[in-house]
């Protein structure tokens, strides 16, 4: 099917009644929604907030934060949602200053704002001001963009500020394999909002006509019920709750048209027996916190397990060592060289992912993880090789004491499956690396971060006294 464009606006001219957002007990329609949107907007206008501002809120998951959402990208805004507890600490106003946010938009009053030196309002008291004071002159703003804070899985969480389109709002392409649509089944939406990789799919199905659910306390067993109530045709899940997805055995409904996971490295034995849950239906992507870089369905993974797929239209993956590039299949740096659209003028044309993998002869791409150094790249390897264990959900490979390297496993044990680590043990050896210490957990219980990657920089301070301990 050839993409077309469709946004809110466009849903709520031709129906109005439709549901557009549910959470818990709330409820919002498209027309609703893009009228809250617009009131929004004409608040933070008469506030004096000039073309192209940042605002953060904290606002929760559902239909006034759609709103503003909604609200930034059409009427020319900046929106950095944050997470609550990251926004109570000193480093969140640090994130804030380095994305010069202007304002704080809040559900409820607050005493004191994020820090002294900007307003708070609360999203009630933008939308007393008229709708009609949007905008006065004839030409819409170039479109807003999101800002977001990445994970801090290796250190302190970095503001991301996405590229600002060039030209005014316009929605989204609507493109079938998304499964969203206004003749789809509703999107269900079960991690938090301030990361990409969650808000991303969300936002799509919206823009695109979809109902949007929100699980905001998460369980299996609520994922599974709320897919079945509501009929849903798509979802999104974070590797962490795919794996709790799987240990919790066969859902009651199996008529996604398409589950979306990303954010984190999804070990193939979890993502196989997802496939066994849901059908050939997952649609893994890879990217950063500026965007989407990568995607795979679940038929080219198959024949290619451990990839994230070949970059969209328009982007280009390099694998290259000290700034050479370097054939399929050697390991070396990730480098993506953008579409011009997404990117800031202050950005060069090459972007640093940070990460190390390499290509295969087709150009489907495959990550390793996080390195620096050759040595690096070898405690890459093992981390990845671990994941291709029986019963392994998740790893995380740290460099210890006396270059001995720490194996953080999560393993669902039990008698039917084998112990990983003799496995480990020959994989470290072959990667010339000294014998490692390995701790084994249970699926699910080392510490993670909102988004639901591991947070490497706590699990050093875990208690380790043996190796092998759970």
């Amino acid at each position: 099917m050839k993409p077309y464009l469709w946004d809110p606006w466009a849903t709520a001219a031709t129906d109005p009644d439709r549901t557009a957002v549910i959470a818990d007990e709330e409820e919002i329609t498209y027309g609703e929604l893009v009228g809250r949107a617009d009131a929004l907007a004409s608040g933070l206008r008469a506030r004096g907030l000039p073309d192209g501002a940042t605002v953060s809120t904290d606002i929760p998951t559902g239909p006034a934060f759609f709103a503003l959402a909604l609200a930034a990208l059409r009427h020319g805004y900046g929106l950095f949602p944050i997470d609550p507890d990251l926004l109570e600490l000193p480093l969140g106003a640090s994130l804030l200053d380095s994305v010069a946010t202007t304002a704080h938009i809040s559900a409820e009053p607050r005493e004191g704002g994020p820090d002294p030196l900007r307003p708070v309002w609360t999203d009630a008291e933008l939308t007393t001001r008229r709708a009609d004071r949007v905008r006065a002159s004839g030409l819409p703003p170039a479109a807003g963009r999101l800002v977001f804070a990445t994970s801090g899985t290796t250190g302190l969480p970095q503001a991301v500020t996405r590229a600002r389109p060039r030209r005014p709002y316009r929605g989204v392409a609507v493109v079938e394999r998304y499964g969203a649509g206004a003749g789809r089944g509703p999107h269900l939406m079960a991690n938090p909002t301030y990361h990409l990789g969650t808000l991303g799919p969300a936002l799509y199905a919206l823009q695109a006509g979809s109902t949007v659910v929100v699980q905001r306390h998460w369980s299996p067993g609520a994922f599974a019920e709320l897919a079945e109530r509501h009929r849903a045709d798509s979802a999104m899940l974070s590797p962490d709750r795919l794996t709790d997805v799987v240990e919790a055995g066969e859902p009651s409904y199996d008529r996604f048209r398409v589950l979306f996971h990303g954010g984190a490295a999804c070990p193939p034995s979890v993502k196989r027996a997802a496939i066994g849950l849901f059908g050939p239906v997952l649609h893994e992507y890879y990217g950063t916190s500026q965007g989407v870089l990568t995607e795979i369905t679940t038929a080219e993974w198959l024949a290619r397990p451990g990839s994230v797929g070949r970059p969209l239209a328009g982007i280009r993956v390099e694998i290259t060592r000290d700034g050479r590039p370097l054939p399929a299949g050697e390991t070396g740096d990730i480098d993506i060289r953008p579409r011009a659209a997404d990117r800031d003028p202050s950005d060069g044309d090459v972007l640093k992912t940070g990460d190390v993998g390499h290509v295969d002869d087709e150009g489907y791409l495959f990550v390793l993880g996080r390195a620096e150094s050759p040595r690096g790249i070898r405690l890459a390897r093992l981390e990845q090789d671990i994941r291709l264990l029986p019963g392994v959900t998740d790893a995380a490979v740290l460099d210890g004491a006396d270059e001995v390297p720490v194996c953080f496993v999560e393993h669902r044990g039990g008698s039917v499956l084998q112990d990983p680590l003799p496995a480990i043990e020959a994989t470290a050896d072959m990667l010339e690396l000294s014998c490692p210490q390995v701790v084994l957990a249970a699926p699910g219980s080392l510490p993670r971060t909102p988004s639901g990657k591991l947070r490497r920089a706590a699990l050093l301070d875990l208690p380790r006294s043996a190796p092998h301990a759970v």
